[in-house]
Formats: C-alpha cells, sequence, structure tokens
C-alpha cells in the first residue's frame, strides 16, 4: 500500500520552531511572518541562491533537502507493497538480473531466499514466485539505501511527497553545507561478511581483494554519488528530461564532480535524497 500524505501536516504544533528565512519563533505550522511551513524533520532549508554551473549563473528558487540519504529502513515497507514477485526485483534494486542470487545457490536453508548481489538487501519469496517480504541484513537498517534504480528512487519520493534534486539544488545545497557526505568503504563494510558469503565466496575472492574494497583510494573517490533528476549533458537550466535513459549523479564535493548513470540500473555506491520545492517563499522576497 503506498504512503501517500500531504508533507507539511507531519508535524504538530506542539514545540516553537525559529524559521530559518527571517528568524521569526514560531509556534504553528507555518512562519507568521513569512508563511515558510516547518521544515519537515530531517529536511534542511535551502534559500534562493545562484550557482554556477559549466561557466554559467543559474538562478535556484528555495527548497527543502533531506540531510541525509534515504536509508534501508526508510524503504522496507514501501518496497514490500511495491515488489509483488521476483520477476519485478530488478525493476527497484540494481536494474540487472544478473544480480539477483537464488538462495539455494548456497544451500537449502536458503531456498525461499533471494539475494542481490553487492547489497544487504534480501528477499523473502514462496513456492510460487511471489515475494512475500523485503527486509536487510543485520546491522544495514540505518545505512544509506544503495543499488535502487532511478525510477524506483523517484517512485519512492514521490510517495513520500517528494522528489529528487536537480543538478543546480545539489549544487546549492553543497554549497550551503547542507548535505552529509557518505563513505562508500564505511558503507559497504557493514556488509562485507555478506557480499562474501553472496558473491566473492563463489567466487573464489575475499571481500578485500574485491576493487570496490580497495582502501588505496583517496577520500573523494570514495564518497558515494547521488542521483538527480537532470538527464545527462542537459543544460542545467532546462526542464529535467525524464525520458533520457542517462542520469547525472553528483558528488557533493568542492568543486562538484559529476557522472553519468543508467536509470534503468542500481548502484553500489549510488543513493538519493529527496527536496521539496518552496516556490511561494521566493514570492514574499525572502
Amino acid at each position: 500500500m503506498k504512503i501517500l500524505y500531504f508533507l507539511f501536516i507531519l508535524v504538530s504544533a506542539v514545540s516553537a520552531w525559529i524559521c530559518p528565512v527571517c528568524g521569526t519563533e514560531n509556534n504553528s505550522d507555518f512562519c507568521t511572518e513569512c508563511n515558510l511551513p516547518r521544515p519537515p524533520e530531517g529536511m534542511e532549508y535551502v534559500g534562493p541562491s545562484t550557482v554556477t554551473i559549466d561557466g554559467k549563473d543559474i538562478s535556484v528558487g528555495p527548497f527543502f533537502i533531506d540531510s541525509e540519504p534515504v536509508v534501508c529502513r526508510d524503504m522496507l515497507d514501501w518496497l514490500d507493497g511495491e515488489i509483488t514477485g521476483v520477476d519485478q526485483i530488478p525493476i527497484y534494486l540494481t536494474g540487472q538480473d544478473a544480480l539477483i542470487m537464488s538462495g539455494e545457490s548456497i544451500g537449502d536453508d536458503f531456498k525461499d531466499i533471494i539475494f542481490v548481489r553487492y547489497t544487504p538487501w534480501v528477499i523473502y519469496k514462496n513456492v510460487q514466485g511471489e515475494v512475500t517480504g523485503v527486509t536487510v541484513q543485520t546491522g544495514c537498517f540505518d545505512i544509506p539505501a544503495t543499488s535502487v534504480t532511478f525510477d524506483a528512487a523517484r517512485l519512492y519520493l514521490n510517495d513520500r511527497g517528494e522528489r529528487l534534486p536537480t543538478r543546480a539544488e545539489i549544487t546549492a545545497a553543497a554549497s550551503a553545507g547542507v548535505i552529509s557526505l557518505e563513505d562508500t568503504w564505511e558503507v559497504m563494510s557493514t556488509y562485507s561478511d555478506f557480499i562474501s558469503m553472496t558473491l566473492s565466496g563463489i567466487i573464489g575472492l575475499s571481500p578485500g581483494a574485491l576493487a570496490m574494497f580497495s582502501a588505496n583510494v583517496t577520500p573523494d573517490e570514495r564518497v558515494m554519488w547521488e542521483w538527480t533528476r537532470d538527464a545527462w549533458n542537459q543544460p542545467p537550466d532546462s526542464i529535467a528530461d525524464l525520458q533520457s535513459p542517462y542520469a547525472l549523479i553528483f558528488k557533493p564535493l568542492n568543486p562538484p564532480v559529476e557522472g553519468t548513470g543508467l536509470r534503468e540500473s542500481g548502484y553500489y555506491n549510488v543513493i538519493f535524497r529527496g527536496v521539496v520545492s518552496l516556490p511561494w517563499i521566493e514570492q514574499f522576497g525572502n
């Protein structure tokens, strides 16, 4: 069952909050001075700004953005409601049939389990091939949700009343210092033993021998990529092209690093977060 709700009725007016736009103390869900909604839990306000992309100045309107990426725990119920059959798993996770592994490859005790290689995701199924549950390995509930395809990330955020950030928005958020950086090594080390069981053990390699686990890379190279709403090679001041098979992915570094990813795929080192536009705030001159 999809989660549909109106974003700005998430928090009751129990505690006072300070408006990040005008500094007014409020007890209601909207600022009495500038009409800004109370920032949803876990989101930060980014005011109107100008960012420079490819040598061009781009105006960015105000928005809220998740300060932390979506984590596995957030998606479990949603994925459980979305994925009904084993054949649907790649649509949401990895986009690659080759990475969907039957637990029978390990032993009869795992015959009702589907593993998703390179990831902590675990899918339970019945003999008819119907999915009966979605979870992650112990200790992985609060790590960033990786290997989620572009369309799955977009649909999930839409059901939360959010969307993926544009290239300009995530650039503005990174410049404002309101979003976190995630280290691929730290995230994947959380489930390295699980990867050893489902992948490297089968092909005769230890986790340490896998290229993705190499510690001999710089901290910047280990920062995880993020999905953006924009297409690869799309002009930064144009409307997002959702028909392109390629999306622009982003590392919120200084300076930012950009790359490309297939929208039908999910990657072990690509995460995502949501934004909410606030066009009416700009109209108040804030």
